[in-house]
């Protein structure tokens, strides 16, 4: 039996149009689970979706600001009523300091930018989750993983004070949920990222800031979106079903 097979599955993965919503969207897809990638950018889910089904996956884009309590309510509907139900969420999207200028410091920082960052990381997590938790009692059981950060644990001086409080939230919501919903079969843990080399990590740091990271971790190599990916691949499937309110470190070692 394979324990990593996705087969009947369904998976809605936020974020799903940038590098680690895709690159997990294509491995659940491979895997034989029908995707439901959501991003608030139309053309960047439905790019991911549109590679998926011609590759003869079963996949179907969604817009939506899941910030929004109707909009993230009015998803989860939309996703059950398109594929009959919804096994996994992996709640990936996530707004860093390059998505909401202006998280600096603590005296540096407005309480706009405090309030996006946990809109979207903390918020947007508890909405979704609290729709999709009803659907996966009803049906036996569900997976749902959160993407949080090593900026939770790792206190940077000089930024991220929002986002890396935010991730913090979103750890603890991810305990109480195991807490809560464990003995209904719906089990719960968050990947904590270190450095992953995305589109965006190229456009914002130079070869040398690169290099420089890698050389503080243990393993000594950059961390890739497919990297990410494979961890939330093994801690939804049954390889995984005693597993729960962990957080799991992806980062080459770099704590």
């Amino acid at each position: 039996m394979d324990r990593l097979g996705m087969a009947n599955k369904v998976a809605l993965i936020t974020g799903g149009g940038g590098a680690i919503g895709s690159a997990t969207a294509r491995r659940l897809a491979q895997a034989g689970a029908s995707i439901a990638v959501v991003d608030i950018r139309a053309d960047a889910a439905a790019a991911v979706a549109d590679e998926l089904t011609a590759q003869g996956h079963s996949a179907a884009a969604f817009t939506a600001d899941i910030a929004e309590e109707d909009q993230a309510c009015a998803l989860v509907a939309e996703v059950v009523d398109r594929f009959g139900r919804l096994d996994i969420l992996h709640n990936n999207a996530a707004a860093g300091p390059n998505l909401n200028p202006g998280d600096l410091t603590l005296l540096d920082m407005t309480a706009q930018v405090w309030d996006r960052a946990f809109a979207v990381n903390a918020r947007a997590p508890m909405l979704l989750s609290r729709e999709a938790v009803p659907h996966m009692i009803a049906q036996g059981g569900g997976v749902i993983v959160n993407t949080s950060s090593g900026a939770s644990q790792m206190p940077a001086a000089d930024a991220r004070t929002a986002y890396g409080s935010s991730k913090s939230a979103l750890e603890t919501l991810t305990r109480y949920i195991a807490a809560q919903y464990g003995p209904d079969n719906v089990r719960c843990n968050a990947i904590l990222p270190g450095v992953v080399l995305t589109p965006n990590m190229k456009r914002i740091f130079g070869q040398a800031q690169l290099d420089a990271m890698v050389s503080r971790t243990m393993l000594r190599r950059i961390c890739l979106p497919e990297d990410i990916a494979a961890a939330v691949h093994f801690l939804v499937s049954d390889d995984a079903r005693q597993i729960t309110g962990e957080l799991l470190r992806v980062n080459g070692g770099s704590m």
